[in-house]
């Protein structure tokens, strides 16, 4: 699975290169407005929030789409994120037995782009390796976020992976979604990640990785 997570580090590149050089020529004229109006005036959305307008979108391309992996993505220029909700997220989703790979791209409580790449992934997965819908995740990036600061000291980023981040996956021993909130150590070198339960909202790993800033 190697290629796989190269290739959406790449597509998730190219299509923050291609939102930032022209957002206007990217956005999809005939999506109708997903936007739910928030006290957030950034329109920063939680993961569930953003899970379930990328689902949608996702049930127009192939009714047999499912969730697979996403995280929020750092192109604010300040620090966000402290109240669980970010503006910017990419949604990657999958159709167990088959390749295809498509990636939802939201900004500001809407679609703001998509991908389909016809043989995207290496492997063909079973539906196990999927997350069936979105209402299996029974807990949020707000109220795991304050679990994170009271299990734990982590800070937001100031430079790179600024604020707080957040993503998911598919614990497959498990057979659970898993929510990721990411900060940082006090020094700001080394990245904190802890691992939820979207289901029990139980801490299932945590763990550091050194990077390095921009």
């Amino acid at each position: 699975m190697k290629k796989v997570f190269l290739f959406l580090f790449i597509c998730v590149f190219l299509v923050g290169c291609q939102q930032s050089t022209d957002q206007n020529t990217t956005m999809d004229s005939n999506i109708e407005s997903e936007v739910a109006f928030f006290p957030d005036i950034e329109m920063g959305l939680t993961l569930k929030e953003a899970l379930g307008i990328a689902h949608k979108e996702a049930l127009k391309w192939n009714k047999e789409a499912m969730l697979y992996s996403g995280t929020s993505v750092d192109k604010d220029k300040a620090p966000t994120g402290m109240d669980g909700r970010r503006k910017h997220w990419n949604i990657e989703f999958g159709i167990p037995g088959k390749t295809d790979f498509y990636l939802v791209t939201i900004r500001d409580g809407k679609v703001l782009d998509k991908v389909h790449v016809p043989n995207g992934m290496d492997d063909a997965m079973p539906k196990s390796q999927f997350i069936s819908k979105v209402e299996d995740f029974k807990y949020d990036t707000p109220e795991l976020l304050k679990v994170a600061q009271k299990t734990t000291k982590i800070y937001p980023g100031d430079t790179f992976a600024k604020g707080y981040n957040f993503g998911f996956t598919k614990h497959l021993q498990k057979n659970v979604p898993i929510v990721k909130v990411i900060g940082w150590d006090q020094a700001k070198k080394n990245m904190i990640y802890l691992m939820f339960n979207a289901v029990t909202g139980e801490l299932e790993d945590d763990f550091e990785r050194e990077q390095y800033k921009n």
